[in-house]
């Protein structure tokens, strides 16, 4: 076991990108918690992730409306930061400009210095040298559909990446407003994952591509076994996405965005859902939704959550995820700047911190 020289083995992180900058709550127990901030402290953080296949390095995506976005890392905890000596950034002589950074992650773990990276406008990007040099898959670039790509209400942007763990060449990524696709061949080319997803805006509710896909999961030991969280509906795949099965069932509204899974009962999710028109809780209760058996039933879980008329909180696409301990933590960070955190899989639930900016995104690591 390793001791970092700030934190012991053993210590959770929950990392909050936020409007204003990032944060670390650190805990020991899941009940008692400590809560700074970085020295990014300054954009919009829309992913931020532990990485610790090769000693413990943080990686931020920062998005600024008038210095741009960056990739930046620390190998500090967050106290000093520095840029990737070629980051994210398209050629001056293409059609494409960088909008938005949205997500960072570490890929397999027989991979330890390739990194991941999903922009606006929808590319994939990646690293094998931690994170100091970045270059985009060139055949998501050039798709023969990408001129028919339509950008969701937060633009056209690659949000999601899942790089297989048990087939090097498998990947899926998640594209608002195109929905999932999928590499077979290391990402040569890309197939389209969609079948019986619904995009419930468009004359057919059912096409190849146009679905807006909100955040997608993998089962850890069922590798063919994806769950995602939709615009119209939650679903699952057993197939890798040739095909999906819709597993809404009895939650009040079919539009949501962010989905986690228990690491030790992966048939056990968790999800938000929320007014599609308010893009807040549905009635007067703030409410993660929990499934034990794979989305054929679902249970609010609410002890601990706040309820009443002035209640209107949601969580973002990349906002609410758990750790690797077991009984598996839940933690759900809300557009109005509050972090919920459950030690127990969901059944109670505690405020850990309030009066921050809007929280875009959570993690929890457990450091080795």
């Amino acid at each position: 076991m390793t001791h970092h020289h700030k934190y012991p083995a053993g210590t959770v992180i929950v990392g909050l990108g936020t409007k204003c900058g990032l944060f670390l709550l650190t805990s020991q127990d899941r009940v008692t918690w400590n809560i700074e901030a970085t020295s990014l402290s300054k954009g919009r953080i829309f992913s931020a992730i532990f990485d610790q296949r090769n000693g413990c390095r943080l990686f931020a995506a920062e998005n600024g409306d008038f210095f741009g976005s960056f990739i930046r890392y620390s190998d500090d905890f967050g106290q000093s930061w520095q840029e990737p000596r070629q980051g994210i950034q398209f050629p001056p002589q293409s059609d494409l400009k960088l909008q938005n950074i949205w997500t960072i992650v570490p890929g397999r773990a027989s991979e330890p210095d390739v990194v991941y990276a999903g922009v606006d406008p929808a590319s994939l990007w990646m690293s094998t040298d931690r994170g100091e040099t970045w270059e985009p898959n060139p055949a998501l670039l050039s798709h023969p559909s990408r001129s028919q790509w339509g950008p969701g209400a937060g633009g056209l942007c690659l949000h999601t990446i899942i790089a297989d763990p048990t087939r090097p060449s498998r990947m899926w990524i998640g594209i608002s407003a195109v929905g999932c696709m999928r590499t077979d061949d290391g990402g040569r080319s890309w197939v389209f994952a969609n079948k019986n997803t619904r995009a419930g805006f468009l004359p057919d509710p059912y096409p190849e591509f146009g679905q807006c896909i909100h955040r997608l999961v993998q089962h850890p030991t069922q590798p063919d076994v994806l769950y995602q969280q939709n615009h119209c509906g939650i679903y699952k795949s057993l197939n890798a996405g040739e095909d999906w099965i819709d597993i809404q069932h009895n939650l009040p509204s079919e539009f949501g965005f962010p989905i986690a899974l228990d690491p030790h009962h992966p048939e056990t999710l968790f999800v938000v859902v929320e007014d599609p028109q308010g893009r807040h809780n549905s009635g007067t209760h703030f409410t993660v939704y929990r499934t034990e058996n794979a989305g054929e039933q679902w249970t609010p879980q609410t002890h601990g959550l706040p309820e009443g008329q002035g209640v209107r909180m949601g969580v973002l696409r990349h906002a609410l995820c758990t750790d690797s301990l077991n009984p598996c933590g839940v933690y759900a960070g809300t557009k109005t700047g509050q972090l919920f955190a459950s030690n127990d899989r969901g059944d109670n639930w505690q405020l850990i911190a309030d009066f921050l900016p809007p929280i875009y995104s959570v993690t929890a690591t457990v450091l080795l």
